[in-house]
C-alpha cells in the first residue's frame, strides 16, 4: 500500500510540475504576443489556439497533486470540536464525496474527448486537432480519480487506526 502511495504521490508531483511549466509557458507567450503587439502591431500568430488546448491539460495535470496533498478547500471546525474520531470521520466522508465527484468528471472527459474526435474540431488559426488534448486531460483525471481513491483508503485507515503513527498521507506536508 505504501509503494503504490509514494509512486502516486511522485508522480501527481511530477504532473503538477509539468502542469505548471506548461502554464509558465503559456503566461510567457501571452507576455510576448502583447509585447509585440505592442511595439511592433504583429502579434504571435496561433496564441489563443495553444492556450485552448493546453489549458485544458494544465488544469488537469495539477489536480492528482491537489487530492493526494489534500489542499482543496477545507472546513474543520466540526472536526476540531468533535475530537479525533468525528475528525477522521468527516475525513472519509469529504474523501468519499470528493471521489464521487471525481469519478464523475473523469467519467464525462472520456465522452467530450470522443465527441470531439468524431466532429473533427480543430483550433482556428494552427488547425491542431483538439481531442488529443482532452484525451490527454482525460487520462490525467482518472489518475486523478486513482489518487483520491487511494487517500479515501488513507483516510479509512485512519478511522479504525488507534496509535499516534504517521499514515501515509502525513507525510505529504513535510516532503513538500
Amino acid at each position: 500500500m505504501t509503494w503504490v502511495w509514494k509512486r502516486s504521490l511522485g508522480l501527481a508531483r511530477a504532473l503538477a510540475l509539468v502542469g505548471f511549466t506548461g502554464l509558465l509557458i503559456l503566461a510567457l507567450m501571452t507576455s510576448l504576443d502583447v509585447l509585440l503587439r505592442w511595439l511592433f502591431k504583429a502579434p504571435l500568430q496561433g496564441v489563443n489556439d495553444v492556450s485552448s488546448v493546453v489549458m485544458a491539460v494544465v488544469i488537469a495535470a495539477c489536480i492528482p497533486a491537489n487530492l493526494a496533498m489534500k489542499q482543496n478547500i477545507r472546513v474543520e471546525v466540526f472536526g476540531a470540536i468533535g475530537g479525533r474520531m468525528v475528525h477522521n470521520i468527516l475525513e472519509v466522508l469529504s474523501s468519499s464525496l470528493t471521489l464521487v465527484f471525481i469519478l464523475m468528471i473523469a467519467w464525462q472527459f472520456v465522452p467530450f474527448a470522443a465527441s470531439l474526435k468524431a466532429g473533427g474540431d480543430r483550433t482556428w488559426v494552427l488547425g491542431w486537432p483538439v481531442w488529443p488534448w482532452w484525451s490527454v486531460a482525460a487520462v490525467m483525471m482518472w489518475l486523478a480519480a486513482f489518487v483520491q481513491a487511494m487517500v479515501l483508503v488513507i483516510d479509512l485507515i485512519a478511522l479504525f487506526h488507534r496509535t499516534d503513527d504517521p499514515l501515509p498521507h502525513d507525510d505529504t506536508t513535510s516532503a513538500a
